[in-house]
């Protein structure tokens, strides 16, 4: 149902004022704060209306009225703006990827730290399982004294990448003729076609080099394993007990089972669009735990794949900030993605 501008004026002066006190919102407080130029009584009348088409609830009777999920649902399809990131904001966000690509691990738990603080909701970063066959090379890189990089690229093109510790005398020199050794045992073989011979061949090959050898292979092994699995970060949780319908411990326990549990995240989230940024309100979310709360989330590609990122929080969310926000961090993985790796 179509909405006339006081209508919408209206609707949406409830809901940024529920957002921010979490309490039902007089007539009078309205005129007040909004300057509608209208009357108290005018506000009534048309708040009686928007509770009859189903957009406002009365809690209580003497109460003002709060947004029910339908007005929170034709606000964000009908009304809203989305705030996204201003130049700080996008500028922090560039920085913190920056300083941290020499591990992909740590640029997914810096983006969803970086999400949590900003929209001050719980985030979520979803990194896809990709296909992982054979190996394509591997190379060691030193990153100073006593740490190298081993990072392994795939027939895929899937790079992965971990942190070593390393002896302090060890110099790239060294690590390169180990990756000489390394890329033709390795090169074009699937990882199941890796046989003892094989190690066994290496560890002759670079007998004086046994520490390292044993460390960069437990590092691919670990890649190996990660990459057949999807990653899940969770940032920001204790948001949650800053919002006022959280107090409940009941209430938080469902939702902290959710964030805890990763089969039941990945179920709860709808497929996301990659061009589109995703919002479930309340009890459009499909398990019944998560009945209270809202979800916006947006899909990035990564090797072929959708990835996910987005932030969880109450009904009464700042579905604006949110959006923006989310939208934004999506476009900084996908530059990144397409920059680097």
């Amino acid at each position: 149902m179509t909405l006339d501008e006081r209508k919408k004026k209206i609707l949406e002066s409830v809901i940024k004022d529920y957002v921010e006190t979490a309490e039902p919102v007089g007539s009078r407080a309205i005129v007040k704060k909004h300057n509608l130029r209208i009357s108290a009584a005018t506000v009534r009348n048309e708040m009686a209306d928007l509770e009859d088409m189903g957009y406002l609830q009365q809690p209580h009777t003497s109460a003002g009225r709060i947004p029910s999920e339908s007005g929170f649902r034709y606000y964000v399809d009908c009304m809203m703006e989305r705030e996204n990131l201003v130049d700080d904001e996008v500028q922090l966000l560039q920085k913190i990827i920056k300083e941290n690509l020499q591990d992909w691990d740590e640029v997914i738990q810096s983006i969803g730290n970086f999400l949590a603080q900003v929209t001050r909701y719980t985030s979520f970063v979803i990194v896809p399982t990709v296909r992982v066959d054979e190996f394509k090379y591997v190379q060691l890189v030193r990153m100073g004294k006593g740490k190298a990089m081993v990072i392994l690229v795939t027939d895929t093109g899937v790079l992965m990448h971990r942190r070593i510790s390393i002896p302090e005398s060890v110099e790239q020199k060294d690590l390169q003729s180990i990756n000489e050794v390394f890329n033709r045992i390795f090169a074009g073989k699937k990882f199941a076609e890796v046989r003892k011979t094989d190690l066994q061949y290496l560890r002759d090959e670079l007998h004086k080099s046994k520490r390292i050898i044993d460390t960069i292979l437990e590092a691919i092994d670990r890649l190996a394993e990660s990459a057949g699995e999807d990653k899940v970060v969770i940032s920001g949780i204790l948001n949650m007990l800053n919002e006022p319908e959280f107090k409940n411990l009941d209430k938080l326990k469902k939702i902290l089972a959710i964030l805890e549990e990763e089969t039941l995240l990945k179920n709860l989230l709808p497929e996301p669009s990659c061009d589109e940024v995703e919002i479930t309100i309340g009890r459009e979310n499909r398990l019944d735990e998560a009945k209270e709360m809202s979800i916006v989330l947006a899909g990035y590609k990564i090797f072929g794949e959708v990835g996910r990122v987005g932030v969880i929080g109450p009904v009464r969310m700042e579905y604006w900030k949110a959006a923006g926000t989310v939208d934004s961090v999506r476009t900084a993985i996908d530059e990144v993605l397409k920059k680097h790796f």
